[in-house]
């Protein structure tokens, strides 16, 4: 089995990688599209180059690096797919349309807080809301709707929601997920340095209470632009 995770930026999708590898049965990569979007779109990041010297950049070549091994195929075992959702820009969803999906979001005060840390003037873009809202419309209309899920109800009370995603996958409850080694992992990727160090102290889940923090004055107008994608992921999520 490939599950695919559609994540926007700031939204815990790495925490959520590193609870699935420690399933015995799964193996995680961490996104293996990243290098393909920075070429396919210019986008500037601090770890442009260091993506790019690292990650294939080619759609052939991202997809070879991505492809699951026969036991993952035939879904004996399971390969976990961190993306970032914007990174299917120029790509064939052919390529997904039989993963199973997994949508992650958070709230996007939170995001361009978090965000804006690193990159202050995101594009709509760079937040991923109507990518992931054309995402979970295309896959419903397909017949292979997405698990959605908000990382706040994830950050709040993680048990029961891993639970009911786990259930929703078809995949048996496994404790080991809701623990993991503090430090950096194998399957980091190279842009781990400025993006993951919060992730890095952590060793786990831990239920807290969501903060909704001000959005800055400038990003105003990008805030009231996410609502609608927002509010349709929300009406959606486990």
């Amino acid at each position: 089995m490939v599950i695919s995770l559609w994540s926007g930026p700031r939204s815990m999708s790495t925490a959520l990688m590193y609870s699935f590898a420690q399933r015995s049965d799964t193996r995680v990569l961490d996104e293996p599209l990243y290098g393909h979007f920075l070429v396919y779109t210019g986008a500037e990041r601090p770890c442009r180059e260091a993506t790019l010297a690292e990650r294939p950049s080619k759609s052939e070549d991202v997809l070879a690096f991505m492809a699951p091994t026969p036991e993952e195929e035939t879904g004996d075992r399971v390969l976990f797919c961190k993306h970032i959702a914007n990174h299917t820009l120029g790509l064939p969803w052919s390529a997904f349309q039989a993963h199973r999906h997994v949508i992650l979001f958070r709230h996007p005060a939170a995001v361009m807080t978090s965000y804006g840390a690193h990159i202050d003037r995101p594009l709509m873009r760079d937040l991923c809301y109507v990518h992931q809202m054309e995402l979970a419309q295309r896959m419903e209309s397909e017949g292979n709707p997405p698990v959605v899920v908000c990382s706040d109800r994830l950050q709040a009370d993680p048990e029961p929601v891993l639970r009911a995603l786990c259930d929703r996958l078809d995949l048996k409850w496994d404790p080991a997920i809701l623990q993991w080694e503090a430090g950096a992992r194998p399957e980091d990727g190279p842009w781990a340095p400025w993006w993951y160090s919060g992730v890095h102290a952590s060793t786990g889940w831990e239920a807290r209470p969501p903060k909704t923090p001000d959005v800055p004055d400038h990003l105003q107008d990008l805030h009231a632009a996410c609502a609608e994608a927002y509010q349709h992921l929300l009406e959606r999520a486990i």
